[in-house]
């Protein structure tokens, strides 16, 4: 079955990744994907067209497949599906009602076990001629979800005129930068990562054709290869043939964050939180066949106070990529700022024929008292991506599989609640408890004492669910049990976690997951009970909707539970097994433990000390409550 991959986290590290929801996590593995850029719009640029096919007509291509490897083969036709266990959305290609190109190995390779290796392609039946167009691109729209070891392909295929082409034997370990005529359709692409629906893809394919003779450049072929072990699928649409321009420059990702912030952008970030110092920059490419001079970047942002920033570089050469940016110093006010960042260049400006992929846009938000990373409901228009990781993302973590995301507080502040928008599919009576923790303490998986709050079980009502998101109440019971006390917070960086708990997969929970922009791997992520190869900690590289309500909302107590630590203290804890109670009086008193789920494992009764013994259980959080004629006693107890 399919697994979700993950990146450890490295402190050091500023990868930017993408994880996606799968079926099991019984291997975990490493991986890095170095950029994911707001994803742009398809766009129609002025360029001449050489070869264009919108898949209208299955005798347009040839269908074939490495008989000794797979069977399984490309489809062509309107209203294809991806039809296996995790199926991806149909293309909506500009031309997606007359037909398109589909090839579904979540299908097929759920079908065989996913083990066998797949080996399949599509090809233009007829070629193209390409005499005297040295500098050429393969254009298509695409929708595309990557999982492990899949690799899709642009192949050229070269003739001699008569009907001889030969082509490369592909499988997924190939070194392609040793083949002169095999492009990755998805160069830098992680596990899990996957394109906006539809994406436009280009393909410059020029180094193919690199002295080849006339009679081999009128005799020129395109293939899509597939080859792998068990992918998602892969969708294609109006493919072309096209010309490189000369000039043509490309924002390929923008961002706007706190100077010291890692790369961290916030959605959402109150006031109190606020820095002064932003670094604005872009990622730059410069597409076209000629270097370009005096490149600019120009932000520009509309809110509630106007700013905007500007950077530049005297040249960037051909086929190269450089950022653009820029610290400044912003006094920002309540509301949404706009941005957008436009790079232009001598021959490629604001108003020139290739300026639609000059410009990306940026929202964010200044609030009063709502710190969050995701930016769900502020995203420019069109952009937004959402997804979700939850107890049914992994069927060997139902329960105990903590979601978190780490916020960095530079002043002394208060927190009231945590709220966190949840799946349309969560079901009521799922069960959550939030840690409130230190990085270095969530990371080394020290959740017990290290912890600087712990919420009770939280359980999900059918109310929450129709509402979208739950609302946990962070403070502590005042010492005169009285009033329920807001959380004071420090300076400092910390992890909000949510442990979700389905009573084994009955009642299941997502967390909403924000990847309309990636995210450096340690401002979102997961602990992994339970890891085989004793990690825990992986990154999720995107921005998980877990909010926070600052502000001091001391309210007064209404639980009527008196909890006196004068009386009874309880032992190690965290402990491997034992725990002693110890009481100050020789009242008898009931005593249960129940586990996280709400399952009472012991009962008993007690006067002064006694011992429990969970050595039989699992490792994890247990609640202790302990009732005489003082009142009721409730400690959470952490078995290591």
């Amino acid at each position: 079955m399919k697994k979700i991959y993950l990146l450890l986290f490295c402190l050091t590290s500023n990868f930017i990744i993408s994880s996606q929801s799968a079926k099991t996590l019984n291997e975990l593995k490493n991986f890095e994907y170095l950029n994911s850029p707001s994803k742009p719009l398809i766009r129609t640029l002025q360029k001449s067209i050489l070869y264009s096919n919108t898949f209208s007509s299955a005798g347009d291509w040839v269908i074939g497949h490495d008989a000794s490897a797979c069977n399984l083969d490309w489809q062509i036709g309107a209203g294809l599906s991806c039809t296996g266990s995790y199926p991806i959305q149909d293309i909506v290609s500009t031309t997606a009602s007359d037909g398109y190109a589909l090839i579904d190995s979540d299908a097929y390779g759920g079908a065989n076990g996913g083990s066998e290796v797949e080996d399949s392609w599509i090809t233009m039946a007829s070629p193209v001629n390409l005499n005297g167009y040295p500098n050429v691109v393969v254009e298509f729209e695409t929708n595309y979800r990557s999982y492990n070891s899949e690799k899709p392909f642009i192949v050229i295929g070269i003739g001699d005129g008569t009907g001889n082409v030969v082509w490369p034997d592909l499988d997924p370990t190939t070194d392609i930068s040793t083949i002169s005529n095999v492009f990755e359709a998805f160069p830098g692409f992680g596990t899990g990562d996957e394109t906006t629906n539809p994406e436009l893809i280009q393909v410059n394919i020029s180094s193919a054709l690199v002295g080849l003779t006339t009679v081999q450049l009128s005799d020129i072929y395109v293939r899509f290869h597939w080859t792998g072990t068990w992918g998602y699928a892969w969708f294609v649409d109006d493919m072309k043939i096209i010309e490189t321009p000369d000039n043509d420059i490309r924002n390929l990702s923008s961002y706007i964050y706190e100077t010291n912030g890692d790369g961290v952008e916030y959605g959402r970030t109150p006031l109190s939180q606020l820095p002064s110092n932003y670094t604005i920059g872009a990622s730059v490419f410069n597409f076209g066949i000629l270097d370009q001079t005096n490149v600019s970047l120009v932000a520009n942002f509309v809110g509630p106070s106007n700013f905007s920033s500007n950077s530049s570089i005297s040249l960037i050469e051909n086929d190269s990529t450089v950022v653009l940016e820029s610290d400044e110093i912003l006094s920002l006010q309540l509301g949404v700022y706009n941005g957008t960042f436009t790079v232009t260049s001598d021959n490629d400006t604001i108003n020139g024929v290739n300026a639609l992929n000059n410009s990306l846009d940026r929202n964010f938000e200044i609030t009063t008292d709502i710190f969050s990373l995701d930016g769900i409901g502020n995203h420019p228009a069109g952009t937004e991506i959402l997804g979700s990781l939850g107890s049914n993302s992994f069927t060997d973590v139902e329960d105990g599989l903590i979601c978190a995301t780490m916020y960095p507080f530079i002043n002394n502040d208060t927190i009231n609640s945590v709220r966190a928008l949840i799946t349309t599919t969560t079901v009521a009576n799922s069960e959550v408890m939030l840690f409130i923790i230190d990085s270095l303490s969530f990371t080394n998986g020290l959740f017990g004492n290290n912890s600087i709050f712990i919420s009770d079980l939280y359980t999900v009502t059918t109310q929450d669910v129709a509402n979208g998101y739950i609302e946990i109440p962070v403070g502590n019971v005042s010492s005169n049990g009285q009033l329920f006390e807001s959380l004071a917070i420090t300076p400092g960086n910390y992890y909000f976690g949510l442990e979700l708990t389905s009573g084994g997969g009955t009642n299941n929970i997502g967390i909403i997951d924000d990847e309309t922009i990636g995210q450096p791997g340690f401002s979102s992520a997961i602990w992994y009970p339970n890891d085989p190869d004793n990690v825990g900690y992986y990154s999720n590289g995107v921005a998980f909707a877990i909010r926070l309500n600052l502000g001091d909302n001391t309210v007064p107590n209404t639980t009527g539970i008196i909890e006196n630590n004068n009386t009874i203290s309880i032992y190690p804890n965290p402990s491997n097994g034992e725990f002693n109670i110890a009481a100050s009086s020789n009242e008898l008193s009931d005593l249960t433990v129940k586990d996280i789920t709400g399952k009472i494992v012991i009962s008993k009764v007690f006067s002064s000390n006694t011992i429990i013994n969970l050595n039989n259980y699992a490792k994890g959080v247990y609640v202790v409550d302990i009732k005489n004629k003082k009142g009721i006693f409730t400690q959470k107890i952490f078995l290591q």
